[in-house]
């Protein structure tokens, strides 16, 4: 019996369950329908929840996930096939009436159709449940570049780019320096180069931060942490330290580029391994000074300089920026010479550009030309100035500032007459011996061209720097220090009152000036005049008004006698007469406190017995001269000696074992000088030196000496 009960069960199961399952779907036709309606519209308000939800993440730069994306699609989709459902046009075909019988069979697929997607949008609003919906993706650091030189490529350029990155995959390297002067495009170029190590997938991580003049320690590490997706929960700088040191090291690779360093920046301090703390964590800086990458230990031969741009690529930058007023044919080549005219620097050229994009008329260009030929600093464009006035600011030194400003306004001149005009000046304070101050001023060279405001120099030792950096130099020195410097034949004098305040004068191309006889500059210290015209004349009087004057250069001038007013210059400690036609020197004598005394190729027979009497003069420069006499006891009176040139000079010396009065010294006079530690000197013959060599050259530390006629393929020997 229980048996039969078993199977009757299951018969039941099989047969008459489904049979009422399949007659439901006919008999609540329309509650499911309802229901099917009440669980959508539940489900389109879930929806709208989050999409809002979204819009939020989103207006708060947040990617949304995969699986929320992924929810709101199949809600999507079920609620189209929904709506789709319930206005299905056959609906009136199943619904009972007095005028037809309804359709079943439509009437059961519907409503089965009904239950089933209802059973979808259960199905989906369970799963509305989400941890997060949205995350913040890592920091891109050549997404945040905004250079506006993407489009275009310069050789120069591109070329010291792959340098940089072959650097970057040198096994050996940990850090990377480049530099440059002030807008001269490093941060664009450290960022090319971001994004060319992100292509070859160098590095798992790249971040960038700028140091700046000034660092702000949390500043630096809160911009680090930002493209690492580190968050601080610590307040003090040392513990943010630690925090970020250790979010670092859990990166495999990574390249931390650290931008516009000024100073030495404290990698500790900030958090950033250092050493062997994590091999896979490179450095790439950036600064204005060479020296200061050599202070943050970055080996010279990954040190990269960024020079200004060619002429081409100048002018392609400035198409680019200027847009296609440049073609106009009315403007011809003006914007062509405004372009040369910002010199290769970056920053100038498209600052200008830009200025002139939507300009077409010729007045407009002209007086962009105008103001870029210049040199005062109201005329240059205040980026270009900004950028040079916080290099310049930023010099370690009173005495390079002061040396920079110099090399402007003598551009030019070699090392030694530098040397010669710094000393006289009191430039090199705290130095007393003429080749400790001749060490300083290699010195600081050295650190002007590390801060690339001063261009390599060459063998030659002339002083060169850009056009540009000239021009910002020279408005400093007029601005600060009052100088005049007179660079046309027409230019006026300049009034009394401005006379007065005067520090420099430089007075050049002047064959057709005529000088006052006299002018009231008290605070005058240095004063230049270059003249080609054999009959331009010095009033006698003309120094009477210069009593503080340190430093005095006549170039190319007749001086059959010197000036009277000689006599007044008591304070005067460097006198160059280059290129000078000399007779009466008898005024040198009143310059008691002459120290440095330049006689370069002048024209002169014999040297004057007054300068016997300058006992202060510790250096004497009588190269390329045209001296024949030295009388004696001249050079043997001058005890503080410490350089004495004599290069390429016809002097006849005595021979020193001669018992006759001769008019020549014998260079026998030399074991007088005790501080003579350098010497150049040229002689005929090898009778003319002294017996007792060891006695002169002992002392010496720099000579150079040449017996016969050759000269000028000689070294001085060290």
């Amino acid at each position: 019996m229980d048996i039969l009960i078993s199977v009757v069960a299951k018969i039941a199961e099989y047969t008459v369950v489904p049979i009422g399952r399949q007659a439901s779907y006919l008999i609540f036709y329309k509650g499911n329908f309802k229901k099917l309606k009440d669980h959508v519209e539940d489900l389109q308000a879930a929806r709208e929840i989050m999409l809002h939800s979204v819009a939020r993440e989103r207006g708060n730069g947040r990617e949304i996930e995969k699986h929320v994306l992924n929810w709101l699609e199949k809600v999507n989709e079920v609620i189209e096939n929904a709506n789709r459902l319930q206005n299905d046009p056959r609906r009136p075909n199943v619904r009972c009436s007095a005028w037809s019988f309804p359709n079943l069979i439509l009437r059961h697929q519907l409503s089965r159709k009904a239950t089933k997607i209802t059973n979808d949008v259960d199905q989906v609003q369970r799963k509305e449940v989400f941890d997060q919906i949205g995350y913040l993706p890592p920091l891109d650091v050549v997404a945040s570049s905004s250079s506006t030189r993407d489009g275009e490529k310069y050789d120069t350029r591109e070329l010291l780019k792959e340098d940089i990155v072959k650097a970057l995959a040198d096994p050996t390297s940990r850090n990377i320096g480049v530099y440059g002067l002030g807008g001269v495009g490093k941060t664009t170029l450290v960022r090319k180069v971001a994004e060319t190590a992100n292509e070859h997938k160098l590095f798992d991580k790249v971040v960038i931060t700028e140091v700046s003049k000034n660092p702000d320690i949390k500043k630096i590490q809160a911009e680090i942490a930002d493209f690492l997706g580190l968050r601080f929960e610590e307040e003090s700088i040392l513990g943010r330290a630690e925090r970020l040191r250790q979010r670092i090291k859990m990166e495999r690779s990574v390249l931390i580029i650290l931008d516009n360093i000024w100073t030495i920046l404290d990698l500790k301090e900030v958090g950033i391994p250092v050493g062997n703390e994590h091999n896979g964590c490179k450095l790439l800086m950036t600064s204005r000074n060479q020296d200061v990458l050599l202070q943050m230990d970055v080996p010279k031969d990954f040190s990269f300089k960024v020079e200004l741009m060619s002429e081409n690529e100048s002018w392609s930058l400035f198409q680019f920026m200027a847009g296609d007023v440049v073609k106009d044919s009315n403007l011809k080549d003006l914007p062509f010479k405004v372009a040369r005219k910002c010199a290769g620097l970056p920053l100038r050229v498209v600052t200008v550009a830009r200025a002139m994009k939507n300009k077409r008329d010729v007045q407009s260009w002209k007086d962009a030309l105008r103001k870029l030929q210049s040199n005062d600093h109201t005329e240059m464009d205040p980026g270009t100035y900004s950028a040079l006035e916080l290099s310049y600011n930023s010099l370690e030194s009173d005495d390079m500032r002061d040396l920079f400003l110099l090399f402007a306004l003598m551009l030019g001149d070699d090392i030694e007459y530098f040397l010669k005009v710094a000393k006289g000046l009191d430039i090199l304070k705290h130095v007393n011996a003429i080749d400790d101050a001749r060490n300083r001023l290699y010195t600081i060279i050295k650190s002007l061209e590390a801060a690339c405001l001063l261009l390599e120099v060459k063998t030659d030792g002339n002083i060169q720097m850009h056009d540009f950096v000239r021009d910002f130099a020279i408005s400093i020195a007029r601005r600060d220090k009052h100088i005049f410097l007179r660079k046309q034949s027409d230019e006026e004098w300049p009034t009394n009152d401005f006379l007065k305040r005067c520090t420099q004068i430089f007075l050049k191309r002047c064959h057709t000036l005529e000088l006052p006889q006299t002018i009231d500059c008290p605070n005058v210290k240095l004063f230049y005049l270059g003249c080609n015209i054999s009959s331009f004349k010095i009033p006698d009087a003309f120094f009477e008004g210069m009593r503080s004057l340190r430093v005095l250069d006549l170039t190319r001038l007749n001086l059959l006698s010197l000036p009277t007013s000689f006599r007044f210059l008591t304070e005067l400690q460097t006198l160059c007469l280059d290129y000078c036609i000399l007779e009466n020197m008898d005024a040198i004598e009143a310059l008691q406190n002459l120290e440095i005394l330049r006689l370069w190729k002048s024209s002169m027979i014999k040297l004057p017995r007054e300068i016997g009497r300058l006992i202060r003069l510790r250096m004497l420069d009588l190269s390329h001269s045209g001296i024949e006499v030295v009388p004696p006891n001249i050079i043997s009176s001058l005890t503080k000696l410490e350089e004495l040139y004599m290069g390429n000079t016809s002097i006849n010396w005595e021979d020193v074992s001669s018992t006759f009065h001769n008019e020549n010294a014998s260079l026998a006079e030399l074991q007088k000088l005790p501080k003579l530690t350098a010497l150049e000197l040229q002689i005929r013959e090898t009778w003319m030196l002294p017996r007792d060599l060891q006695l002169v050259f002992e002392k010496l530390e720099r000579y150079k000496i040449a017996i016969g006629d050759v000269w000028d393929c000689m070294e001085l020997k060290h």
